[in-house]
Parts: structure tokens; sequence; C-alpha cells
């Protein structure tokens, strides 16, 4: 009989991990199994901005194994920082430095074995001058961009075939934002009482293309996922289509909120407090171009978002960064169809849907 370490050892005989790989990753390869950890040894990440939810991005896929890393962050450490970053060295002296330099050594000693590189130029400018640096990358995560930051570099992405993550923060609310352009995934369902057949719609942007009988009973289901471009999201009219008229009134109104937000400058006092009326109009605009009900638009929701804006709590992005790092782990595995492609996080209400827009 063949054991599982029995086919490690085989599968590093010929050309795979190596048996000190295999000694390192080995709870995790039990997890995902040995080919999604081959996958992670050959992909290129670029990680923009290394904020309270980009620390911990990072800090998830650097113990997970991931081949590449490149870091891309101009920013100087700010006396705030110290409350989500937890790679930032304790001295005082630091606030004011470059970061990057400052803590790139503090996270290679998590796992050596990855390739971490760091580069501080400007996002805009690479924007601007060089689109081309982003080819180089099997996938984009952007933390904390703008939304006209988001766009462009979407843009520029998709062209080249580059999928990308957008993330960030608001106290005790976050978002992942997805496009992975097309993304395929063969998963293990049990078998149902209604027999699956390939062509059928989940629904306006996930179809069932395969289906083959596996063991135990169970069906391997290959699904299809096709992804909107980022700037479609900000007037999709698909919500009414996905929710019923109970649904969308119990709708968190994070979404709108998060969605107006991305129209408002970030202030550079981070104890900024928002002004109220005006982030509640946004918000009811959003509303409407999302063809959402505006009661959902509480001044209870608009007063936690005013005093809570751009903050970063270190719990909150700790969820967020560990749910983004797990489904890059998914989409690179190819068993588990991705976030597909908002999803929002409201700790108040303890939720965190995923919408197809």
């Amino acid at each position: 009989m063949v054991t599982v370490n029995d086919t490690l050892v085989k599968v590093t005989m010929t050309g795979g991990l190596t048996k000190e790989e295999i000694a390192l990753y080995d709870r995790q390869i039990r997890l995902w199994g040995m080919d999604t950890q081959l996958r992670l040894r050959s992909f290129k990440l670029l990680l923009i901005n290394v904020g309270g939810i980009g620390t911990e991005i990072v800090k998830n896929l650097v113990l997970g194994g991931l081949h590449s890393i490149e870091l891309l962050d101009d920013s100087k450490v700010k006396e705030e920082d110290y409350s989500s970053q937890f790679f930032l060295p304790k001295e005082e002296k630091a606030i004011g430095e470059v970061k990057l330099p400052l803590i790139v050594e503090s996270i290679k000693e998590l796992n050596l074995r990855v390739e971490l590189t760091i580069n501080i130029k400007s996002l805009d400018q690479l924007l601007a001058d060089s689109p081309e640096y982003f080819s180089e990358f099997n996938l984009v995560i952007g933390t904390e961009l703008t939304k006209q930051q988001m766009i462009k570099l979407n843009d520029i992405c998709r062209g080249n075939q580059v999928p990308v993550y957008f993330t960030g923060l608001h106290g005790l609310f976050g978002y992942i934002f997805t496009d992975l352009i097309q993304h395929e995934a063969t998963c293990e369902w049990d078998t149902g009482n209604q027999q699956r057949k390939p062509g059928t719609q989940l629904n306006h942007v996930k179809q069932i293309i395969k289906i083959e009988l596996g063991g135990n009973g169970k069906e391997l289901v290959t699904i299809k996922d096709n992804f909107n471009k980022i700037s479609d999201i900000f007037h999709s009219k698909q919500l009414p289509h996905q929710l019923n008229n109970r649904q969308l009134k119990r709708l968190s109104g994070a979404l709108p909120i998060i969605f107006a937000l991305l129209e408002i400058e970030r202030p550079e006092n981070p104890e900024s407090i928002l002004a109220h009326n005006d982030l509640k109009g946004k918000a009811l605009d959003i509303c409407k171009a999302l063809n959402i009900p505006s009661s959902i638009i509480t001044d209870e929701y608009v007063e936690l978002f005013t005093r809570n804006a751009f903050t970063e709590f270190s719990p909150v992005a700790a969820i967020i960064g560990g749910c983004l790092a797990q489904d890059v782990i998914q989409m690179i595995s190819k068993k588990e169809s991705p976030i597909n492609n908002v999803l929002i996080l409201d700790s108040i209400k303890s939720e965190m849907p995923i919408y197809a827009l």
C-alpha cells in the first residue's frame, strides 16, 4: 500500500518539492494537497501597500509558501501604523522613515524559502510611466487604493491577463473586490437528489461546465467563473436580480457607504471625522445607481463610518487579510470557486456576504 508520505517522496524524486519543503509544509499539504503546494511554489505575486491589511495578507501567504512576493509601497512610517502593523520595528525613531526597508527582514524570517523583494516607487508613477511592470506577475493585490487607482490598475492588468484583488478597511467594516477575468475550479460535491447537468447557470457569473463521477458518492463539478471589470461593479444593477424584496430591505448599509467612501479623498489626519450629510448624500446616490432601497442608509451606520472611515483595526484586518489570502490559495488550487466579485464585512451584523455585481 502506498501511504501519503510515500506519494510525497515519489513526487519529490520526479522534480516536485524537496524533502525539506515537505517537512516544512506538511500540515498544509495535507489540507490542500500536493498539486496546490506545487502551484504555490511557482507563483509570482505583487502586493501593493503593506498597511494593517497588507501585513496580514503577506504574513499568511509567506507562511503558505507562495514562491515569489514583491511588495510595492512608497509610504513612510506614521505613529498610527503601530496599532495594526506588527512587522514594524519598535523604536520611535522609525517614524518618518520609508517603511519597506524596515520590515522586509522581519517578513523574510517567517519563511526563508519565499523570494521576497521590495519596490519603493510610487504606484501612480508606475501606472503612468511603466504599465508593463504589472505584467510580470501572476496576480496583483492592491490594498487601500483609491477608486481611480483600482480602475486604472485593473485595466492594465486585464489587458495582460493578470487577475487582481482589491481590499480595504473602514474600522469595523471591510471589503474585497475581485477581477480574476476567468477561472475554472473542480469541486467535490455530494451527489444531490436532482442530477446536475453541464451548462447549468448557477448565477449570471457562474456556470457548471463539466461533471464527473468521483468516489464515495461524490461528484467532481467543474465551475467556470466569468468576472466583470472593477469599473462595472459601481453601477451594476444585478442586486435586485439576486435578492428578493425582503433580502434587499435587510441589505447592509455598509455596501453603498463603502462605495461612497471611494468617492471621498482619504484625509491626511487619521482623527478627522467626515461630514455626516456629505457621506449620506453620496451613499444615497450609490443606492440609486445600484437600484437598491435607500432605506438601508441609516443615520447609525453613517455615523459609524464618519468616525471610523479609513481606519485600520487589527482584528478586522486579520479577518479580511485571512479571508483574502485563503481565497488566493483556493484560486491557485482550482479546487474551489473564488470570490466573485464583491465581499463586504459588516462586523456590526456579523455578516460577510458575497455579491456578484
